[in-house]
């Protein structure tokens, strides 16, 4: 691997010795530029330049996509909440910019699908909107997060101590459509049956099928678990598994769980995290 200059990009370095890292350990090499006499080592080139233990971000990260919460990963590794917190930040910073190069890398992809997933934030009169697009190989290409209002006996609950809730499902699925690069052109987009689906796809996609998957008889919470049941073929089983799999591995996002979001800021930060782990993206790595 060839070593640049941090400052002036030249290749004409020169070793300079090494220094020991007071937490870890362990030796990193020095270097010296000859064309700007700059002195710089190894771990100036990573991306955890200037983190006191850069060991632990790959265990946070993987901690953060395996349902664990940011005190209970910082109570298992003896850190505090406050340097997990951050690194939680620091993370979703790298996966945002590692997902936009994903997505401009990726070839063209035959289907995409499309639907959103439902949360809450800290109470059940704050509920959220999570929409997906998720391709034929169970890649995330795209999420969002945003407000929903209450419904049923809550609506008017919710209205009075938290005031009216805007609805930006349509808002957000136009602009997961719209943020997919030029070289994604699906040949079919499947989604259910929400009226308002039909008019952003075929307005972003207008060359591409658009197929409502509705089941025709709907069964019963006990039926889903008979053989028979199991046997049905699932048009949608990329999308649906993956809304699974969320609610399974992030804390935030399992039901009557008092780790439940209280900012929508970062649950989105939390969200772009794991779909990098989902889509095997190696956000710590320096390339």
């Amino acid at each position: 691997m060839r070593i640049c200059c941090p400052k002036c990009q030249s290749i004409l370095v020169q070793r300079k010795g090494f220094f020991r890292q007071k937490i870890s350990r362990k030796y990193v090499q020095r270097y010296w530029c000859k064309n700007c006499q700059t002195k710089f080592s190894a771990s100036t080139l990573t991306c955890s330049y200037r983190q006191k233990k850069p060991f632990l971000n790959r265990t946070i990260f993987l901690n953060l996509c395996s349902g664990l919460s940011l005190r209970r990963t910082a109570a298992n590794l003896g850190v505090s909440y406050n340097l997990v917190y951050s690194r939680f930040l620091w993370l979703s910073q790298l996966a945002e910019q590692k997902q936009v190069q994903f997505l401009k890398q990726l070839s063209k992809t035959s289907e995409l699908q499309l639907d959103e997933m439902e949360s809450i934030e800290h109470t059940k009169l704050k509920p959220l909107t999570i929409p997906l697009l998720v391709d034929d190989q169970q890649r995330i290409l795209g999420v969002a997060c945003g407000c929903l209002p209450a419904k049923g006996y809550l609506a008017e609950i919710s209205r009075k101590k938290y005031g009216i809730r805007s609805n930006q499902s349509e808002a957000l699925i136009k602009e997961l459509l719209q943020a997919l690069p030029a070289n994604i052109t699906p040949l079919m987009i499947k989604s259910d049956g929400k009226p308002s689906y039909r008019a952003l796809i075929k307005q972003r996609f207008p060359g591409s099928i658009h197929q409502t998957c509705v089941r025709k008889d709907p069964k019963t919470r006990e039926q889903l678990y008979l053989n028979l049941e199991k046997k049905r073929f699932d048009p949608m089983f990329a999308l649906n598994q993956r809304c699974a799999k969320l609610r399974a591995d992030i804390n935030r996002l399992i039901r009557r769980s008092w780790s439940t979001t209280k900012k929508i800021e970062n649950l989105k930060k939390h969200l772009m995290i794991y779909v990098c782990y989902n889509n095997q993206i190696d956000i710590l790595s320096s390339k």
